[in-house]
């Protein structure tokens, strides 16, 4: 659904035409099509996920984690994707992924950011409810989305290491914690991981379908890499409407950024380099946007 109002980006004083994040969810959710968010690390993948999502047209979420937020600085990634915006013929949503704090939140909030993610999903129910309610309070005053986490994702990565059992959401701490906050989105443990994958992830379908019945909220799937794709494509239809890929993006990335360098001469040009480089990392984003939104 385009949006053809001008919007000032909060502080920033950028202005652009684009799409609106929450009618753009909203219309994913109502045709079930999905809603790719993918993880970038610096200004080189950010560049070759751009550009993957302008060659298929696909309007898209770019999502920095707090450990990228901290070594670029909060302001330097909405910076770069209020540039890469202005210049794209898609919308370009920044998102701060997996946050467990109440403040990095608000200083994303306050930067720009249009989506931010409070994760409390590893402290006890009205904990998670509590910080998850203070982040849509003061998000929802800005115009900003905030997406909440209940359940568990397993596997050890940059976004926090769990490796327990008892991962799955449970059906009414999930009704409960959308009730008590208000939130706009909700990651749901349902046996997906992030990281690869060392054998076949087991989705709980049955669980996404049960809890997509008694909420009125999009539902997320974290840990978007190595899952076949019928079963994104199920867990599509089933409810689950962002899904966040990552680890294939910087995998992609190192590795050819490794055998690029091992090719090259003694004094090597960085731009060159990353000519190489950026075409892998852009096919991995164009395969995943294809299976994800169905174009």
């Amino acid at each position: 659904m385009q949006d053809e109002t001008l919007f000032k980006n909060n502080d920033q004083g950028f202005i652009m035409k684009k799409n609106n994040l929450r009618n753009l969810l909203i219309e994913r959710w109502r045709t079930k099509k999905g809603l790719p968010a993918f993880n970038y690390s610096d200004m080189w993948d950010l560049f070759a996920i751009v550009n993957a999502a302008n060659r298929e047209n696909v309007d898209i979420i770019v999502a920095s984690n707090p450990l990228v937020v901290e070594a670029l600085g909060m302001d330097i990634c909405q910076s770069m994707v209020n540039g890469l915006n202005a210049k794209s013929n898609v919308s370009l949503f920044n998102h701060l992924d997996h946050s467990s704090s109440v403040d990095l939140c608000i200083e994303a909030i306050d930067s720009g950011y249009p989506s931010v993610m409070i994760d409390g999903s590893r402290k006890a129910l009205e904990d998670n409810i509590r910080m998850t309610k203070e982040v849509v309070k003061y998000a929802h005053k800005k115009g900003v989305l905030t997406e909440g986490e209940i359940g568990k994702i397993k596997g050890k990565g940059i976004e926090g290491d769990f490796s327990g059992g008892v991962y799955m959401a449970e059906i009414d701490e999930a009704v409960e914690l959308v009730e008590k906050t208000n939130v706009d989105m909700l990651a749901v443990g349902i046996g997906t991981a992030h990281g690869f994958y060392t054998e076949k992830p087991e989705i709980n379908f049955d669980r996404i379908k049960e809890i997509a019945a008694v909420l009125n909220v999009p539902l997320v799937l974290h840990g978007g890499t190595g899952i076949p794709d019928e079963d994104i494509q199920k867990a599509i239809s089933l409810g689950i409407i962002k899904v966040n890929v990552g680890t294939i993006i910087h995998t992609t990335y190192l590795t050819h950024l490794k055998r690029a360098l091992d090719r090259a001469d003694e004094n090597p040009y960085t731009l060159d380099i990353m000519k190489e480089v950026l075409p892998y990392i852009e096919g991995v984003v164009s395969d995943r946007i294809k299976i994800i939104t169905g174009v």
